[in-house]
């Protein structure tokens, strides 16, 4: 699952009576969700907040934060920030001098916690009888709750040998480049076969080496397991 990294704001406005008093009175709530709209278990998104008089001039005013949702997120009152407890999706709103924001939504979804190589990790390509190998599998998985997660991403990459150029490859990825992205399905592993092939008329490379990452939400850290390879051996 790709999610969209953009920022969210919403307004709520006071009641009609609200809007003709003083420029000091909180008329509504500017709310900013943070980019994506997402978190994984276990990590924090912090929500702010601003408090806009009848000019749409900021104010000072006390702001709460809260959630129905305690099983999925918790929220600090006082910060705003929020934390991912379990998969699904919970609802954060503000709260300020009688004044309630809509509900955001924030979608929690597991922590990729490992990044398997599922064995052989040494491939042999008989160049007499395929031009492609079979399939390189990779599968990712989460500590908590356990298990596969789909939707995420798994990038493969042709480190050895390294090309100048398209025109001089004698192996490359079945999908066309020297670098190949997998999304996950409910097992962990590519949706898509991912295969490296030789180039038919070139002769190949006595041997290739392939390999994997993940990112997580978070700073893009690298999930553990981030960096296996495969080495494919090319030969009859």
């Amino acid at each position: 699952m790709k999610l969209a990294r953009t920022g969210l704001v919403v307004m709520t406005l006071a009641g009609c009576s609200e809007l003709a008093s003083s420029d000091d009175t909180v008329v509504a709530l500017q709310v900013t969700a943070p980019p994506g709209s997402a978190v994984e278990v276990g990590d924090t998104v912090t929500y702010t907040v601003v408090a806009v008089n009848r000019n749409g001039d900021p104010i000072p005013a006390p702001i709460y934060w809260s959630t129905p949702d305690t099983l999925v997120i918790a929220v600090d009152s006082v910060s705003g920030v929020v934390l991912g407890k379990s998969p699904g999706q919970g609802r954060v709103q503000a709260i300020s001098d009688g004044l309630v924001s809509p509900l955001n939504i924030l979608t929690v979804v597991a922590t990729p916690d490992t990044l398997i190589l599922v064995p052989p990790d040494t491939v042999t390509l008989d160049t007499l009888a395929s031009t492609t190998t079979t399939p390189l599998v990779a599968r990712l998985e989460s500590y908590n709750p356990v298990g596969p997660i789909a939707g995420r991403l798994i990038i493969y990459e042709l480190v050895e040998p390294v090309f100048a150029d398209s025109a001089s490859r004698t192996v490359q990825f079945s999908s066309g480049g020297v670098a190949d992205t997998a999304t996950t399905a409910a097992n962990g592993e590519p949706v898509d076969a991912v295969t490296l092939a030789r180039i038919p008329g070139v002769a190949p490379p006595d041997s290739a080496i392939v390999e994997i990452r993940a990112t997580r939400y978070k700073d893009n850290q690298p999930v553990p397991g981030s960096g296996q390879r495969w080495i494919i051996r090319f030969g009859i």
